[in-house]
């Protein structure tokens, strides 16, 4: 039952949101990355984010931070893009870093001991920093948010559905136009949910 049900996953979110009018915006942003190689970027890039929105150009980019996603638009707006990828294989939720596709890149990496959002007994969170490209013109009280996430996911049914992930989260709030990089914080939590079969 459990190897007929079983589903592993990775799901990726990037969501911008702004209050002002943008123009020739240029991001750079973190990816599911391992051995230098982010199978979501590709995806990403050869299906334009399942053609959600399709005035954004995809392409992934090896920047002096690594390999990243790189979104071109003219005239952006506030977008929710988000992808799935299916593993055929089982994800290592409770040990990811150095197994698995984890956001790149991860700076100053610590083992946060008295985190809050740990849920359960066998998670443990990862703080560090990241970097992000911004580079658009915009009037000088502009605010734009941009926060993604990162949810690698093993499901299964043995009288009723069971699971256990790993996930990330990145969030940023720039204000008036942007044309760097910009240092991000980001958490890590392993390990969550159920790991008895």
């Amino acid at each position: 039952m459990y190897d007929r049900s079983l589903r592993s996953s990775y799901d990726y979110d990037v969501m911008l949101t702004t209050d002002s009018t943008l123009s020739n915006m240029t991001l750079y942003l973190p990816l599911p990355v391992i051995n230098n190689t982010s199978y979501v970027g590709m995806d990403i890039v050869e299906h334009h984010f399942n053609n959600n929105e399709p005035s954004w150009e995809y392409a992934l980019v090896d920047t002096e931070h690594g390999l990243m996603l790189s979104m071109k638009n003219k005239k952006p707006r506030s977008i929710d893009l988000s992808t799935i990828i299916f593993s055929n294989q089982t994800i290592d939720t409770m040990n990811p870093l150095g197994n698995e596709m984890v956001l790149m890149p991860k700076y100053k990496l610590t083992h946060n001991v008295n985190a809050s959002r740990v849920y359960s007994r066998t998670s443990e969170q990862f703080d560090y920093e990241s970097r992000m490209y911004a580079c658009y013109e915009t009037s000088s009280n502009a605010n734009v948010s941009i926060s993604i996430y990162l949810n690698a996911l093993n499901e299964w049914w043995i009288g009723g559905w069971q699971s256990n992930s790993y996930w990330e989260v990145m969030e940023i709030k720039l204000s008036g136009p942007q044309n760097g990089w910009t240092t991000v914080n980001g958490e890590l939590v392993t390990g969550e949910g159920t790991y008895e079969i």
